[in-house]
């Protein structure tokens, strides 16, 4: 067992060391063995604390996140992630699931769009969503990891389309964004 009261101070006459002899401050063997004594009960504690549990989010609309990433209540073998449809991801690993359309093109600040916009001849009515994956708790946005390490943000909304040949229809639509 290790006692500090029996490692012996420099003014015990055991004679300088010369591994301590750059320092500025003084330097007793005692005072480096505390340091590196508390150091690795520091590392080991740390070592022992519990991981913290996945914690959903919650958005901008006050919608949660899901906890989870594979909604194997609804889904027991979960669910694969299909490709988007536009935005910055398309041609990269796939990450969200389901929609119509999937992509960034759908998001601001990281989460769907809410709102009216005009693109062009068309007005887009933006609406996020909480949905039930197969439980009565019902959560707007889920995290998904692609093979590559990334994580993304997929979350649901519905966009309405007016105008340039569009009279009202309204599909659902997934906002994919870097978390």
């Amino acid at each position: 067992m290790l006692a500090f009261d029996l490692i012996p101070d420099h003014d015990a006459g055991t004679g300088r060391s010369r591994a301590l002899r750059d320092l500025k401050a003084p330097r007793r063997r005692r005072t480096v063995l505390k340091a590196v004594v508390l150091g690795a009960l520091t590392v080991g504690a740390a070592a022992l604390t519990p991981p913290r549990r996945a914690r959903g989010e919650v958005g901008p609309n006050a919608l949660n996140g899901w906890d989870r990433a594979d909604c194997r209540d609804a889904y027991p073998n979960g669910y694969p992630e299909e490709g988007d449809t536009s935005g910055a991801y398309t041609g990269t690993y796939a990450a969200c699931y389901a929609g119509a359309w999937r992509g960034s093109d759908f998001c601001e600040a990281g989460w769907h769009k809410h709102g009216t916009v005009n693109v062009g001849d068309v007005q887009v009515d933006h609406m996020p969503i909480a949905t039930a994956c197969g439980t009565t708790t019902t959560k707007n946005a889920w995290r998904w990891t692609t093979p590559d390490g990334r994580v993304y943000r997929c979350s649901d909304g519905f966009s309405t389309y007016w105008g340039a040949g569009y009279t009202g229809q309204t599909y659902l639509t997934i906002c994919r964004a870097p978390v």
